[in-house]
């Protein structure tokens, strides 16, 4: 099944818009350990918008708040990141069919990357292909940290900050699109790195 190329922002934007994702993925049960993951049902090429990470948005104080009263399971659905100055959460620990929480990690060769952007006033997380993806290729992208149970070969998992997924490890760096009210930050994991926000024409 060959895609039809269209501009990756304008895609994230018209996705984010309308809290859809692509017919072009699905889940799939991987095992026990795993879970779910993924996967595609057509190829996607480098730079094309993949799938965002949605839930609910929330603020750095009700984010911890939910770490103390969450079941462990649930922490790993609670994404930190760093807008306009301000800590915020995604809080994606809601089973409501978007596959963006499915999402697995791989810090070694993971095929997405992480990027906010903003849309109509408000951030939204999307996956972005790192390289060209073939059909039927889990999508992986990196948590950031190095507190992950999974990469511990540990069951202990505890819910802090440094087990929790950020855009902190990606790079500052703007994208040309097509919408004006569409902008692209990549957010950096110290507030002495520049952002750089660039409206989407």
């Amino acid at each position: 099944m060959l895609r039809r190329r269209r501009n990756p922002m304008r895609e994230a934007c018209d996705h984010a818009r309308n809290c859809r994702d692509t017919e072009m993925l699905e889940a799939k049960f991987i095992s026990p350990k795993k879970g779910r993951g993924v996967f595609t049902l057509a190829p996607f090429q480098q730079g094309d918008f993949v799938v965002e990470y949605r839930g609910v948005i929330i603020d750095a104080v009700e984010a911890q708040h939910r770490r103390k009263i969450y079941h462990k399971a649930c922490c790993v659905f609670l994404f930190d990141f760093k807008w306009k100055g301000k800590w915020w959460c995604i809080d994606a620990a809601l089973e409501d069919n978007s596959l963006g929480r499915l999402v697995n990690d791989d810090h070694k060769t993971p095929n997405c990357r992480m990027k906010l952007i903003e849309v109509d006033g408000k951030p939204h997380l999307c996956l972005f292909a790192l390289r060209d993806i073939c059909q039927e290729e889990e999508i992986t992208y990196n948590y950031g940290g190095t507190d992950w149970p999974w990469r511990n070969e540990s069951e202990d998992a505890t819910c802090s900050l440094e087990n929790v997924p950020s855009t902190s490890d990606l790079p500052t760096s703007a994208t040309q699109g097509e919408d004006a009210t569409c902008s692209l930050e990549n957010v950096p994991s110290t507030s002495d790195l520049p952002t750089c926000a660039t409206q989407v024409t």
